[in-house]
């Protein structure tokens, strides 16, 4: 009889929360970001903006700790401390940011499906 083989778990990459200190896995976090070009400070959905990050747990909570302490700018390596106008637009940034991790929890694109004939009555 053959040895039965165990499936391969996969590695699940732990990041740390800049504000709380909980490690989680990458997933559960959302990542602040320096945008490279624009300069403006983003929530990096999809962990695709090619830029230091800093992981943050998605809650309200965890921002305004993140911002009491002061953490935002050591982390993202900046020399200047960051405005009370970027951290209000940040934090709209981010409570959207955390709406829509709620609604794609896979963070999977939505695919919407629409018949040919719906689309030519729009047409005309």
């Amino acid at each position: 009889m053959g040895k039965k083989k165990n499936p391969k778990q996969r590695h699940v990459p732990i990041r740390t929360c800049i504000a709380t200190g909980e490690k989680k896995p990458k997933r559960e976090l959302l990542r602040i970001v320096r945008h490279p070009e624009t300069g403006d400070l983003e929530v990096d959905l999809r962990n695709k903006i090619r830029a230091r990050g800093a992981n943050i747990s998605p809650t309200l909570e965890a921002f305004d700790l993140m911002v009491k302490k002061k953490v935002l700018p050591k982390a993202l390596k900046l020399e200047d401390p960051i405005s009370e106008k970027e951290y209000a637009k940040l934090r709209k940034k981010f409570r959207d940011a955390i709406e829509e991790k709620n609604f794609r929890p896979s963070n999977k694109p939505v695919k919407i499906r629409v018949k040919k004939k719906d689309i030519e009555k729009l047409d005309n």
